[in-house]
């Protein structure tokens, strides 16, 4: 699009399209006037070119095809070799982008690509498997192999882990115990606040089973073009049922691509709830949703559209961790550093963290980490451990050494051991990040719709 600017750039600032010449003689002031349609046409096919999203696609060939027109005309009369060439330049660069904009209308509205004759000659056959091999790559890049987080690094939360158990992993590892009327849940929805642990437990499920895991956001399935969302959502689908055994499907945040419907939203974004929805019920083929199991999680449930929270057996609230669920959480963010706590200091930790969710929890045990490096940095005098290394001292201790970090190598320098007290001096700093507020709207929507995990 710049070197179409840029080459009617030259030929209206050529000579003979001054004012005076328009006034002269009314021909060049018609030409003069085609040009600036032409402009006019292109700048807003580029603006539209500029949207991230929502592309009208209709708007663009019509803008692109009337610029065609337009400068075909010119071409045609214009007797200047110059101009002629750039005219010419022009038609071949707008066409090209004409030609492709045309194929792509056709693919989404057909789900094929016509011939469409052109300055490049497109081939269509290869447009449309491009695209299609696009989709296929998208929804392979969600598909993560098995982790190193398992159920039980994922503190608290038994209830929510004994359902995912039943739903997911039993029906894989002991198929002939779901027969006849007993069937494995196919759709669970996890819902509470930021950092509780919800896609912890997604990711735990993926190590535990040996199926195929597609770890999914709405990122992944939303295109900037109109009709491309659907078709990824439901190769997505498709591409799980292909796969051996029974596939899970993890779509994190599902209320920024499933809120409540209204009549002042967009036609696409409606169609694209609608195949998400027809895929939740294995609208293309019923045999094919037995083996797919979809897990979603969302931090608002309360914006999802009824008609998703209808779809999904199970709602498992996860809440903020409790008080022992606290104490194992410590354990297991400081199981690498070789820290002691007695059970008095596990339940001051607990006592003074209530209401933190998991991952404020994380974020004020990594400060309390911090603190012996801090005064490792500050520290003036040091003292020789029996394994030769230097940790910090108090000046009045025997055979203290007066000197700085620098003066000792690096790989000498020893911290001394974390205490609860560092963790209470993070607590200073640190604080909840949920809000009364949003505990209660939780609260509300478990007694009207949910299931405590």
């Amino acid at each position: 699009m710049r070197c179409v600017h840029k080459i009617l750039a030259i030929i209206m600032s050529s000579e003979g399209t001054e004012p005076e010449a328009q006034e002269q003689n009314y021909q060049k002031y018609k030409s003069l006037k085609k040009y600036q349609e032409a402009v006019d046409c292109l700048s807003a096919a580029a603006d539209e070119c500029q949207q991230t999203s929502n592309v009208n696609l209709e708007n663009l060939i019509s803008n692109c095809d009337n610029c065609v027109g337009l400068v075909q005309q010119l071409a045609d009369k214009e007797d200047d070799r110059l101009r002629k060439f750039a005219l010419q330049q022009l038609l071949t660069s707008v066409g090209h982008s004409l030609g492709s904009l045309k194929a792509k209308k056709d693919q989404l509205n057909k789900g094929h690509e016509p011939y469409v004759k052109d300055a490049t000659s497109i081939s269509t056959d290869n447009a449309a498997d491009k695209h299609k091999t696009q989709r296929k790559l998208i929804v392979e890049d969600t598909i993560i192999r098995k982790g190193s987080i398992s159920f039980q690094d994922v503190a608290g939360l038994t209830e929510a882990k004994e359902i995912l158990r039943e739903a997911i992993i039993m029906p894989i590892q002991y198929p002939h115990l779901f027969t006849g009327g007993l069937k494995p849940w196919k759709r669970i929805l996890l819902y509470g606040p930021p950092g509780t642990g919800k896609s912890r437990l997604a990711q735990a499920v993926s190590k535990e089973i040996n199926s195929t895991f597609y770890c999914v956001s709405s990122a992944d399935l939303i295109s900037s073009w109109v009709g491309e969302s659907e078709k990824i959502i439901k190769e997505l689908f498709h591409h799980a049922t292909q796969q051996e055994g029974r596939s899970v499907i993890f779509i994190d945040e599902l209320d920024s691509i499933c809120r409540s419907r209204s009549s002042s939203e967009e036609e696409h974004t409606r169609r694209v709830k609608t195949e998400l929805l027809r895929q939740m019920e294995g609208a293309d083929n019923m045999a094919s949703v037995e083996k797919i199991f979809l897990l979603c999680a969302t931090n608002r449930p309360w914006e999802l559209d009824s008609a998703f929270l209808r779809r999904f057996q199970k709602r498992i609230y996860i809440h903020l961790p409790d008080r022992e669920a606290r104490k194992a959480i410590l354990h297991l963010n400081t199981a690498s550093s070789s820290a002691v706590f007695s059970a008095e200091d596990l339940d001051s930790f607990a006592d003074n963290t209530e209401g933190f969710s998991g991952s404020d929890l994380s974020n004020l045990i990594l400060s309390a980490l911090y603190e012996p490096v801090r005064e490792v940095q500050k520290a003036t005098h040091w003292k020789e451990t029996t394994d030769g290394k230097f940790t910090p001292c108090d000046e009045s201790e025997p055979d203290s050494i007066k000197q700085s970090m620098r003066d000792i190598q690096p790989e000498l320098v020893q911290p001394r051991q974390i205490t609860i007290q560092d963790f209470l001096k993070a607590l200073c700093t640190s604080q909840g990040t949920i809000s009364q507020a949003e505990l209660h709207k939780f609260t509300e929507f478990t007694q009207k719709f949910g299931h405590c995990g």
